[in-house]
């Protein structure tokens, strides 16, 4: 139920953090500075939806509109994992007016210990996604391979797609393109360059990931999770068997703890897994995709 009225909110003051230009999700106790107002509000499966936007700004979408496309991603996606009581998604005219109120050089951005999301997007699902997907448990260890690639999953169609081939297969905008092709489509040109990253050095820890241009990772991610998983979201048991693997991955302490857990949980190891994610890549077809 929308508000008859828009809700102001009066945010506290944040520390500057240093400069971060990917999208993966943090911790942050307080959220962004600046007069905020609620537009929008929506009751999703026992979570309150909320969409802010900075009072006198003039959102690229009208916020009801943007946060039923939310609304709509989390009653498909949110009962396969965590749905939080309240999601907070605050909207930035543009990515110079999100740094400077939150010390993020980014586009959007997960802030996990709140249940919000900060994004210049008008429905940010990928950000939203990482919400429902992270492990609550604490440190969170979990590299960009995997909590990227989850987050992928979910919103590559949207994130791939030029918006043409959006509109005619009626989809939602809701990122735009990356470079013209599908997250398959990507994976296959950097892996035909040499350039596809391999997994096993990515899935502990996060030094090896920010060593390597995003415009390669994050299409690896996507592909590799989406291939594992099943496109359609609809092996919820897969999925589960994916979830369980995350919690424990992110109780591991070194590479080989990843490793095991990925086995025990997904029946075949990461090689296997990569060896198999390959032969599809070398035959994916990416102008049947977009047919």
């Amino acid at each position: 139920m929308l508000p008859s009225t828009p809700l102001r909110l009066a945010t506290c003051v944040i520390a500057a953090a240093l400069a971060l230009t990917a999208c993966a999700p943090t911790s942050r106790t307080e959220p962004p500075r600046g007069d905020w107002e609620i537009g929008a509000v929506a009751s999703v499966r026992g979570t309150e939806l909320r969409y802010l936007t900075l009072v006198g700004t003039e959102p690229s979408e009208p916020p009801a509109t943007a946060n039923a496309r939310l609304a709509g991603f989390l009653d498909e996606v949110g009962p396969a994992w965590r749905m939080p009581e309240t999601i907070d998604v605050y909207v930035f005219p543009d990515r110079a007016t999100l740094r400077d109120l939150t010390g993020f050089d980014t586009n959007g951005r997960a802030l996990l210990e709140l249940d919000a999301v900060v994004s210049i997007h008008a429905a940010d699902s990928h950000e939203v996604a990482h919400l429902l997907t992270v492990p609550v448990e604490r440190p969170l260890r979990l590299g960009g391979l995997w909590l990227e690639g989850i987050a992928m999953y979910y919103t590559w169609p949207e994130v791939y797609f030029d918006e043409a081939t959006l509109a005619e297969r009626g989809l939602p905008p809701r990122l735009g393109a990356w470079y013209g092709l599908t997250v398959h489509g990507n994976a296959q040109a950097a892996r035909g360059d040499g350039e596809l990253p391999a997994l096993t050095p990515l899935a502990y820890g996060n030094r090896t990931w920010n060593a390597i241009p995003d415009t390669l990772t994050y299409p690896a991610a996507g592909s590799f999770v989406t291939h594992l998983l099943g496109a359609g979201h609809t092996d919820l048991a897969r999925i589960a068997a994916f979830r369980a693997f995350l919690d424990e991955a992110n109780r591991a302490i070194d590479t080989e703890g990843v490793l095991a857990a990925f086995e025990r949980h997904m029946g075949l190891s990461l090689d296997q897994a990569e060896a198999a994610w390959h032969a599809f890549l070398d035959d994916w077809d990416e102008a049947a995709a977009r047919r």
